[in-house]
């Protein structure tokens, strides 16, 4: 289940040792109106990486048992071109982690490892957040979004309704974690369908409300208070259908990223239990119903121990120094 990954991986990152490893064989540009340029000289897609190199794990092993392979640069030799942006522990230019940070924002990026496939002109075709085991894997999900672009270019010859339907199916069936920052294909949509012929109005105008609540969020970059308040401000005014979208952005985006940072911080058992407190409380108003109850037994379980979890977060503490 999604929410016991994200769990555990709140507790992985308790242990995550920072490791630097080598540059990629293949060559990554940095600067997205290059890439994009080149894309389109080219006839290429884009392959975007969002990653943290010298300090996420899953990045870390993402770049070995794929970026780095041979098979991999045969595969992306002729499909993309490669873009990095990374978010370094390593100090780099303040003036460019703000660009990079500015382009996370942009793209809906929460999380890393996050690969985004994008065409030319910059919109996202699909893409994949977190790690896949291999090459072949990882070809199979960016292949998806590929196609995606030459649905959406084949639906971009029609014109009207026409045009607008075309692209709507493909809006469907877009991924769930980017649907939200597809806003050129909202906007298409609307301007060939201005009468709402195709009856999805309703479903787009929830869509465009979770963009901006995510646009409102990612200003406050864990500021979690603030994020917070953002959260139920939009809880209040949910159009149809947004409720539980809102409430899982919450728990990942704000109650599971403050849990880890009261954990990583804790200076006494105590604020273990205010760490137990926390998450607990989250997990009665924003779980479902249909596995509030689960959910709940999960994290009581995991926080069964405070003085042994405590133990543990001192002991790595102090191997990290």
């Amino acid at each position: 289940m999604q929410n016991k990954n994200m769990l555990k991986a709140v507790f992985f990152t308790l242990g995550l040792a920072a490791i630097v490893a080598p540059a990629f064989a293949a060559e990554w540009m940095t600067d997205l109106d290059a890439a994009k340029t080149k894309a389109a000289t080219e006839g290429k897609s884009i392959l975007a990486n969002f990653t943290g190199s010298d300090w996420c794990g899953y990045c870390i092993r993402m770049r070995k048992d794929v970026l780095e392979k041979p098979e991999f640069d045969a595969y992306a030799a002729d499909k993309f071109v490669l873009l990095e942006i990374d978010i370094p522990r390593f100090p780099i230019p303040q003036e460019e982690r703000d660009r990079r940070m500015a382009l996370c924002r942009e793209f809906g990026v929460t999380g890393f490892p996050t690969f985004l496939v994008l065409n030319a002109g910059g919109e996202i075709l699909g893409g994949f957040s977190g790690g896949r085991p291999d090459v072949n894997a990882t070809a199979a999900v960016l292949d998806e979004a590929l196609e995606r672009g030459q649905q959406l270019a084949a639906a971009r010859e029609h014109e009207g309704v026409e045009r607008a339907l075309a692209i709507a199916e493909i809006y469907k069936d877009f991924p769930k974690n980017f649907k939200s920052a597809a806003e050129s294909l909202r906007n298409e949509i609307a301007m060939y369908d201005p009468e709402d012929t195709l009856g999805i109005r309703e479903s787009v105008a929830a869509d465009k409300q979770m963009q901006e609540l995510m646009n409102e969020v990612r200003a406050y970059h864990r500021n979690f208070q603030k994020q917070t308040e953002i959260f139920e401000a939009y809880l209040a005014k949910a159009l149809p259908g947004n409720k539980e979208r809102i409430l899982e952005r919450k728990r990942s985006v704000v109650v599971f990223p403050c849990l880890n940072a009261m954990l990583l911080n804790a200076r006494s058992v105590d604020d273990v239990l205010k760490a137990r407190d926390y998450v607990l409380s989250e997990a009665e108003i924003s779980y479902p119903e249909g596995i509030k109850a689960e959910m709940i037994k999960s994290l009581q379980e995991t926080f069964a121990d405070p003085e042994a979890m405590f133990r543990t977060i001192q002991e790595r503490r102090n191997n990290r120094r």
